[in-house]
């Protein structure tokens, strides 16, 4: 579980979880890739709404399944 306050890079980390245990297609990550504005914005990967992109927020819960010792199940959620 995290927790933080807003830009604290919540959605970052969880992003970089499921990119180091490679759990994301390669169509989402290049997705990921055309959208970020600059580096690989790994916030992307569970900001899907495209008001979340364009303000940089979480408005909406995102699911995300990865595996490596364990299966585990992130839950990004507003507030």
């Amino acid at each position: 579980m995290t927790a933080g306050s807003v830009d604290d890079g919540k959605s970052t980390l969880i992003g970089r979880l499921l990119y180091d245990s490679q759990s994301i297609y390669e169509d989402q990550l290049n997705a990921v890739k055309r959208a970020s504005r600059t580096g690989l914005e790994l916030a992307l990967l569970t900001d899907g709404l495209r008001a979340e992109r364009e303000q940089g927020i979480t408005i909406d819960v995102a699911y995300r399944y990865f595996s490596n010792a364990l299966l585990a199940l992130c839950a990004e959620t507003v507030g």
